[in-house]
């Protein structure tokens, strides 16, 4: 097989990629090339961008065609039949363009979709039915496990203003504010609690802020996170680092 068969593969693959024809095993396949060849994977975001800018340059050269015709043909589509279906024509053609344009420009990121793919978030502390001690913390971990991430952020913030140095509480507020989506906020408690060594939640806030900082894109910073060796999230940390190369 000549050099030429071979570029012209490697296109078609990155071309079927970047327009979600690939079957899933596939889609597999590529993307752990992609992780592990840099020039693989700079080809496609390239072809990537190309194919977004030749989609909304067809479109615009398409409207611009179609403002030319009805003003030559001088055609009045509230009274034309021929030329509401004309406009239906290409109302369509338009409508299929900006759907892959669409496409192209909201396909999650590399870093989304890492964080997508490994992040569960923590099932909380057991509560004891019945227990009176620390009624108003259980109160909220119910909350918590029931999915109600906002009621137990708001419920552990009012505890954590008189016991700033809870870790319990910086732990799993930062928790709480990760399964919302809201990495902003979360950053800052697991940072915390990940650079207290002492504290029983330091290897999963570790874990979580690692997950956070690859989800805003702090590459250097999770990076730079010493999980590489933790029994409990190594291997996925390697893995995901990684993909990050």
């Amino acid at each position: 097989m000549n050099q030429g068969t071979l570029d012209r593969t490697r296109f078609e693959r990155i071309e079927a990629y970047v327009l979600g024809s690939m079957s899933v095993d596939e889609h597999a396949l590529f993307e752990q090339e992609l992780a592990s060849d840099p020039a693989l994977k700079a080809e496609m975001e390239l072809q990537r961008e190309n194919t977004l800018t030749i989609e909304l340059g067809g479109m615009d050269r398409l409207l611009k065609s179609v403002s030319t015709e009805q003003r030559a043909n001088g055609a009045d589509l509230r009274t034309q039949g021929a030329g509401w279906k004309s406009y239906l024509k290409y109302a369509a053609i338009v409508a299929i363009v900006l759907s892959g344009a669409f496409w192209v420009m909201t396909r999650p990121t590399t870093n989304e979709r890492l964080f997508a793919q490994h992040f569960e978030a923590d099932p909380g502390l057991p509560v004891a039915m019945g227990s009176t001690t620390n009624l108003a913390f259980s109160d909220a971990m119910v909350a918590y496990k029931l999915g109600d991430y906002q009621e137990a952020r708001d419920k552990w913030s009012i505890l954590l203003k008189a016991d700033p140095a809870n870790d319990t509480l910086r732990y799993y507020i930062g928790s709480a504010a990760l399964a919302m989506d809201d990495a902003d906020a979360a950053i800052p408690f697991l940072e915390r609690v990940a650079a207290d060594p002492g504290s029983a939640f330091h290897d999963k806030a570790m874990w979580y802020l690692f997950l956070a900082y690859v989800q805003q894109g702090e590459l250097a910073k999770a990076k730079a996170l010493p999980l590489d060796n933790d029994t409990a999230y190594g291997e996925r940390a390697r893995a995901i680092k990684a993909e990050l190369e």
